[in-house]
């Protein structure tokens, strides 16, 4: 195994004009939030890489290209380093790029870690202001961040870390990020001398179909071992009085659409929640099976990130092969986190290259002496065009092989039912999807099929 290798690309490898860069904000989770103006670059982006909390349904209208690039406490999809890295690679071919996180990105959303990033590179940028998941929660709970005679000052802190929790002296103060930890915020509160009296809210899922409120004291909330879920902030102050369990949002009824929706749930009485019913489109398994089996054929295999080691790896075991049928390839990845992957599949890259940018690939290959090579490209079902070119020089022939599909996340995240009053089925075939994830349906749920083909086949499905 070689050394890691880092170049600085030359002027003739950068491309003669570089791309643009949007930082914006898709607010705190309900798609209407969206602005405007970040509906407009989201149309116009060639490129366009979401976070955890961005819902992908936000997503269906625009044509660019989507990449998922989720990040949560303790369960990263790209490690923030990866982002900035996969930004400047898009922005560096030329491309438009929106780069969309949840709420707001510069409040704790690291926006200005990917900013000053794009400066280092002399990447043109802008950024668009999200409503920030605090404006979202008051709004839907109902809970005044400021009220004249109660709250006139108000103060965004973070849960996190733990020994660096800011207690200011404001009226109002909201938490980010508690889910973890919100008994060690609320302990902090109170060591800092607020009244055990002062009340407490807590509120998951902000402006979701799945919001949920839990009010209380801060003595109370300190004594109970209640579980929290991300996404989760935390609101202190006596403008919770404010809060009523009956408010706007809670009195809307919340419908399951399994299709398009019929004009009678209008958006002023009910809040549709999307169930998707298309099969997204994997990998070109028939490619896939073809390459596998002729796998001779190949002097190395290149991974560009560790998803495409991941389901190159998924396809050789379930096509019958293991290790030992790339014993004869070299096997080269562009990245850490690509190499790391390899070795849970019990492999050492053979050629660990860590080029800053796409455009270096081809001079470090020429440094290791590989060329005249026949390179198995795993990758997304879009072909980088600009690592393919550059995995041609020196008389490399380049095959891409579609392994997995940008955007596609691995766990659909499951319907709540205990959140819904009603489900919409337009056909038997969104019946039966939602029969893959769901054994029945809670009897306090309305049922309305869109016709008498997709109602047999409730009855089928779920009795009844």
């Amino acid at each position: 195994m070689t050394d890691s290798i880092h170049t600085e690309p030359t002027p003739s490898q950068t491309p003669a004009k570089k791309g643009y860069v949007y930082i914006a904000g898709a607010g705190p989770g309900d798609p209407e939030l969206l602005t405007l103006k970040a509906d407009r670059v989201l149309r116009e982006a060639d490129v366009i890489l979401f976070d955890d909390l961005v819902l992908p349904q936000m997503l269906e209208p625009y044509r660019a290209e989507k990449i998922y690039t989720g990040k949560r406490k303790d369960a990263h999809h790209f490690a923030q380093d990866e982002i900035n890295q996969e930004i400047v690679r898009h922005a560096l071919m030329g491309k438009t790029v929106v780069r969309l996180k949840g709420g707001d990105p510069f409040i704790f959303g690291r926006g200005g870690e990917e900013i000053d990033t794009l400066r280092q590179h002399g990447i043109e940028y802008e950024i668009i202001p999200g409503i920030t998941a605090a404006h979202g929660a008051s709004a839907y709970s109902e809970i005044p961040l400021t009220m004249r005679k109660v709250s006139s000052s108000v103060a965004f802190c973070t849960g996190h870390p733990v020994n660096s929790i800011q207690v200011p002296d404001t009226d109002t103060i909201v938490y980010y990020m508690v889910a973890s930890n919100v008994h060690d915020v609320l302990d902090k509160v109170a060591a800092s001398g607020r009244s055990g009296e002062t009340m407490v809210a807590v509120v998951q899922n902000a402006t979701r179909y799945n919001q949920r409120i839990f009010i209380s004291t801060l003595d109370e909330f300190r004594k109970r071992e209640r579980a929290v879920y991300s996404p989760a902030l935390l609101i202190i102050g006596q403008n919770i009085s404010q809060y009523i369990e009956e408010n706007w949002y809670s009195r809307k009824k919340k419908v399951l659409m399994t299709g398009e929706a019929p004009k009678k749930y209008t958006p002023a009485e009910y809040i549709t929640v999307p169930f998707p019913c298309r099969q997204v489109a994997g990998a070109d398994l028939g490619a896939v099976k073809s390459c596998i089996e002729g796998i001779g054929q190949f002097t190395m295999l290149f991974f560009q990130n560790r998803f495409a080691v991941r389901y190159f790896f998924k396809y050789l075991f379930e096509n019958g092969r293991d290790v030992r049928h790339l014993a004869h390839l070299v096997i080269c990845t562009s990245n850490r986190l690509a190499a790391t992957e390899l070795q849970e599949h019990g492999i050492i890259a053979d050629c660990r290259l860590e080029a800053e940018t796409p455009t270096g690939i081809g001079e470090m290959l020429r440094r290791q002496g590989l060329t005249g090579q026949r390179i198995l490209l795993p990758g997304a079902e879009h072909v980088d065009e600009l690592v393919a070119g550059q995995l041609r020089e020196g008389g490399n022939q380049v095959t891409p092989l579609a392994v997995y599909v940008h955007g596609a996340q691995d766990h659909v995240e499951a319907i709540d039912l205990d959140f819904i009053d009603e489900i919409y089925f337009a056909s038997p075939e969104c019946v039966r999807k939602f029969r893959e994830l769901h054994d029945a349906i809670p009897a306090r749920i309305v049922v309305t099929p869109a016709d008498e083909r997709t109602a047999e086949d409730v009855k089928k499905q779920f009795g009844g």
